[in-house]
């Protein structure tokens, strides 16, 4: 036999029992309305009493928005991803709004997932997964919904970008390694093609060519350690004999690499070859790595796509912003000292 649910407490139950009217209850849980503190301290207390919530999704129908943000993320695996969506989420909840997650991992679902997330009214939405379908975003701008896209191309005439500047980026780590001596370049990268991470190798690959330094360009499966590591450790002896100095895309990549040249190989770093990263992962800083990097400042990434978002909402309608977020050198114990 199954158990009648008890019933949930109704805004006509507080209003009972807070001897006040119904629109007085609306009135106390809407942020900024006009209410007598007395009176809102008494709908306080008798919802305490009660165990009564808002239900902020039904409000969300009569309002201009519900405040839910659908934050489309994938490869929540990775330290930089995981750290990303971490401090977006921050952000929104810091502005009032609510963050709601959405993983892209499987394409086939995420234009099902996000068609439904639309449906719950919501003010706006940021990518940080591999390209939205364009459908979804044309349906995003038909509806006037604020997009911000994150460290993604621009191919749709719709949302606002905030991308670290990757061809800054890979220009400068080949400076870098060439200033750090090094002679005979190499660059890994996955064999999949991203906008950010494929971007700046091939920043990377343009300025050393055009500098006259000799360059090696190395392929792994994915993004991942694992693949990285096994990627290195599978090249021949004499082609690494080549290289001094090793760029690679993502620090995970860089931490693959280097397990590879100092166990697998036992090859030096940095004294035989130099190994330079990108990202700025909290791993990177371990004594175990001691990785050189490229940083991205994540916080600070985070707090301009909120900001774009809340200004799209505040009623912005200029066109489409592009924001080049700012990076730096940081270096460590696997390079050497700059001429």
């Amino acid at each position: 036999m199954v158990r009648d649910l008890p019933r949930k407490p109704t805004s006509f139950d507080v209003a009972r029992l807070a001897g006040v009217s119904r629109s007085a209850v609306s009135r106390a849980f809407t942020p900024g309305a006009c209410i007598l503190p007395q009176t809102k301290e008494k709908v306080t207390k008798a919802a305490t009493e009660l165990g009564y919530r808002v239900n902020s999704l039904a409000r969300s129908l009569q309002q201009d928005h519900s405040g839910i943000v659908g934050l489309v993320a994938s490869r929540l695996d990775t330290p930089l991803r995981s750290h990303q969506v971490a401090r977006l989420s921050e952000q929104l909840i810091r502005e009032g709004l609510k963050p709601m997650l959405i993983t892209a991992e499987r394409p086939d679902h995420v234009g099902k997932l996000i068609e439904s997330l639309l449906g719950y009214n919501v003010a706006g939405m940021i990518f940080t997964s591999d390209t939205p379908p364009p459908a979804l975003i044309d349906d995003c701008a038909r509806f006037g919904l604020p997009v911000v896209l994150v460290n993604r191309p621009g191919n749709s005439g719709w949302g606002d970008r905030v991308v670290a500047d990757n061809e800054t980026g890979g220009f400068m780590a080949a400076r870098l390694l060439i200033e750090c001596g090094a002679t005979h370049l190499g660059c890994l990268m996955p064999r999949t093609k991203t906008y950010s991470v494929s971007g700046r190798a091939r920043a990377f690959i343009s300025y050393a060519r055009s500098q006259g330094f000799p360059i090696e360009t190395f392929l792994a499966e994915d993004q991942s350690h694992a693949r990285s590591r096994a990627n290195i450790a599978a090249i021949d002896r004499v082609v690494l004999d080549r290289i001094d100095g090793l760029f690679c895309a993502t620090d995970l990549m860089a931490m693959g690499a280097l397990d590879a040249l100092r166990i697998d190989h036992g090859i030096a770093v940095p004294d035989r070859i130099q190994v330079l990263g990108f990202d700025d992962i909290e791993q990177a800083g371990w004594g175990a790595y001691d990785l050189s990097t490229i940083s991205q400042d994540i916080e600070a990434q985070a707090a301009t796509v909120v900001r774009l978002l809340i200004e799209r909402l505040s009623g912005d309608v200029s066109g489409n912003k592009l924001i080049k977020e700012p990076l730096k050198a940081t270096l460590r114990g696997t390079t050497r000292h700059a001429r």
